[in-house]
């Protein structure tokens, strides 16, 4: 599903200060909470697509850009340019050699519960999180994955689980598995900046 891939949105950048704090309890609320404490970050990507109807997997790669509480964009650089933004409920998809397209989530319900999904992680917003998916969190603040499954039977048809891996609170890696059995796994890699 294009939507969910192309808004994976996942951050690395974060201070080694950040990255060190002790996390006495970790579970679902303090992983929320640590996200909640980023209000931006920037990181480099690369996405690879797995679809059952080619032959080979396709590789993009870009930048990831996000203000809390909900602003997301998502820049790839290569194979071609184009650009994918979130402000509040407003998608605007911008590739090159087309025209720009803007959709309001708020018309689109599935493709906002799947933009939420992101967003509502990388803002430590648990109760927007849980409106639309069920949660399980594994691992410990030095490495963890949180599986989300949607709740709505409609959204099930497009996204059966959508994992997120990370440490403390920068995600390392979005992984968006599709009912039809394709799959996105997008790597996020620490801005050199």
């Amino acid at each position: 599903m294009a939507v969910a891939g192309a808004l994976s949105l996942n951050w690395a950048a974060t201070s080694q200060a950040q990255r060190t704090a002790p996390v006495p309890d970790w579970n679902l609320q303090a992983l929320m909470a640590t996200m909640h404490a980023v209000r931006s970050s920037t990181a480099r990507f690369v996405e690879t697509k797995y679809v059952h109807l080619l032959n080979q997997a396709q590789r993009s790669s870009g930048q990831l850009n996000y203000v809390a509480p909900n602003y997301l964009q998502k820049t790839t650089t290569e194979p071609q340019a184009a650009r994918l933004t979130i402000n509040g409920d407003q998608l605007t998809v911008e590739q090159q050699g087309q025209r720009t397209r803007q959709i309001s989530l708020r018309d689109h319900a599935e493709a906002g519960a799947l933009v939420e999904c992101i967003r509502a992680t990388l803002a430590g917003d648990l109760p927007a999180l849980t409106r639309y998916f069920t949660t399980t969190l594994e691992g410990r603040a030095d490495g963890w994955t949180l599986t989300l499954t949607p709740r709505e039977a409609r959204l099930r048809e497009l996204v059966a689980t959508i994992r997120i891996a990370g440490e403390r609170n920068a995600v390392r890696d979005v992984q968006t598995l599709e009912a039809d059995g394709d799959r996105t796994d997008m790597a996020v890699l620490p801005d050199p900046k």
